[in-house]
């Protein structure tokens, strides 16, 4: 039972969440669940629902509507793309909407107040038992009146207030690395950002990456009748899919369907110089080999898209200011209780770096308020919690792999937990055996049309103890 979401008499909350994506709304919800009074701070911009999961949910909606839309057949019908592409917006927008509709309303049955604005962390008061966070909305009110305004309906005139909370969680995400030389100009040259405002439907688009959010663009593309080409500096996805333990025949697997599906992929290239042309209405690249730099070949297209990793959104929030720890990449740096090293100040999701997906973010949300208020009555079991005498930190999620399972949402999907037969052997095991069997090579795949998808099976001889488990293809990443 949630209690009263109200400040003690100083005004001081349990705990403020700055961030109001899958990680920052766990931790809020989970907390406020346990009884505790909570906060949430966001600044998603203004003529957007908050707690939508922008960045993230923003494909897997694409990804749903693409499903449905048939290009082909409405272009026969005489449709303009314009019409066409308008349809598949709103489809995308209305699954976005409902989605942070609904987490509007579990926030506000938990009785949260929320602020739109953006925040800065200031050292602790004086007592060194409360966190201060300033507010800057730019908009002079809280919540968006548009959607029910703050939990408690209020709006106040104000532009900079403060918030004060006992524990502090950061869960700003990240955001697009940029390629430095690529002229992105938000209407035909985007990152997977701000790809979501993209005004018309391709008819030819390249695609730049290796990774999850490279793969996932090129089939949702693919299946508008837009021609993709992906460009991957390395010599396969072996290497990129690898880093978050990705199982080879996995990887492979994707790539041998994003070609069946028609997308033409080159492999050990990168994108060497983008020329606007047609008053900014297409594309000349120059493509060149990764490993020479020499000319491979030149490409007309109406758009291109960089999808080359995400960096974490931890400037500007006063953690330097605040002697809060990061990295050379400006992840924040937190013990295996996803501490930081100012007491009371936590941070969870991608803004803590790898895997940065959000099945794992929220995961890690939940551990951290387990943790910070020792409610282990709150989650039976967390991924921290498989070993809890073993402090672990977020990047102990790419060592010891059977303790949370993985879906992504590519097409077709994955889904796997443990390790790899490369890993199995690297960690000690002397004999390992994999055994792999096929969608097509079962009854359901069969009568159901599945020709694309396998389940694969890493085990020690000769005791048979199942080490891994993998799977893609159709249900993968929910079963």
């Amino acid at each position: 039972m949630a209690s009263n979401q109200q400040p003690d008499d100083r005004g001081i909350y349990d705990l403020v969440v700055v961030g109001g994506g899958p990680a920052g709304l766990t931790a809020a919800l989970t907390a406020a669940g346990a009884g505790r009074s909570v906060c949430i701070v966001d600044k998603t911009p203004r003529g957007q629902v908050m707690f939508s999961g922008p960045t993230g949910l923003f494909s897997k909606a694409l990804r749903d509507a693409a499903k449905k839309v048939r290009v082909r057949t409405l272009r026969d019908m005489g449709l303009r793309d314009t019409s066409i592409w308008k349809q598949v917006q709103d489809m995308t927008v209305d699954i976005m909407n409902d989605s942070g509709h609904k987490n509007v309303l579990a926030v506000e049955a938990s009785r949260l107040p929320y602020y739109r604005g953006r925040a800065t962390l200031l050292p602790s008061d004086a007592s060194g038992q409360s966190t201060l966070v300033v507010v800057e909305d730019p908009h002079g009110d809280h919540g968006d009146p548009e959607i029910a305004g703050s939990a408690q309906g209020a709006r106040r005139e104000m532009s900079v207030f403060k918030v004060k909370g006992r524990k502090l969680m950061i869960a700003t995400g990240s955001r697009p690395y940029k390629l430095p030389h690529v002229p992105y100009n938000g209407k035909t040259i985007h990152d997977s950002d701000s790809i979501r405002n993209l005004g018309f439907l391709p008819r030819d688009m390249v695609i730049v990456g290796s990774g999850i959010i490279a793969i996932e663009f090129a089939k949702i593309f693919c299946m508008l009748e837009c021609h993709v080409t992906l460009v991957v500096r390395s010599a396969s996805f072996v290497g990129a899919l690898g880093r978050i333990g990705v199982d080879k025949a996995i990887a492979f697997a994707l790539q041998r369907d994003l070609m069946k599906s028609g997308v033409k992929i080159l492999f050990d290239a990168e994108v060497d110089e983008v020329q606007e042309q047609d008053n900014n209405s297409s594309l000349h690249l120059k493509i060149k080999r990764s490993s020479n730099k020499k000319l491979l070949c030149t490409i007309d297209t109406n758009v291109l898209m960089t999808a080359t990793g995400r960096e974490p959104n931890s400037k500007n929030l006063g953690l330097e200011t605040a002697k809060v720890l990061m990295d050379k990449n400006g992840c924040i740096v937190v013990s295996g209780d996803l501490e930081t090293n100012v007491q009371g100040v936590y941070a969870a999701g991608d803004v803590v770096g790898l895997p940065s997906l959000a099945s794992t973010g929220i995961e890690q949300a939940q551990t951290c308020v387990q943790r910070m208020f020792k409610l282990d009555d709150v989650a039976e079991r967390t991924w921290m919690r498989a070993q809890p005498r073993a402090p672990k930190d977020p990047a102990s999620l790419m060592r010891s792999p059977l303790e949370y399972p993985i879906g992504i949402w590519t097409l077709p999907e994955i889904g796997y937990i443990g390790r790899t037969k490369e890993r199995a052997l690297a960690d000690g095991w002397s004999s390992v055996g994999e055994a792999v069997a096929r969608y097509d090579q079962t009854i359901r795949g069969r009568v159901q049309g599945l020709d694309t998808g396998l389940l694969k099976l890493v085990f020690s001889k000769p005791d048979g103890v199942i080490l891994g488990v993998s799977a893609t293809g159709c249900l993968a990443s929910s079963q």
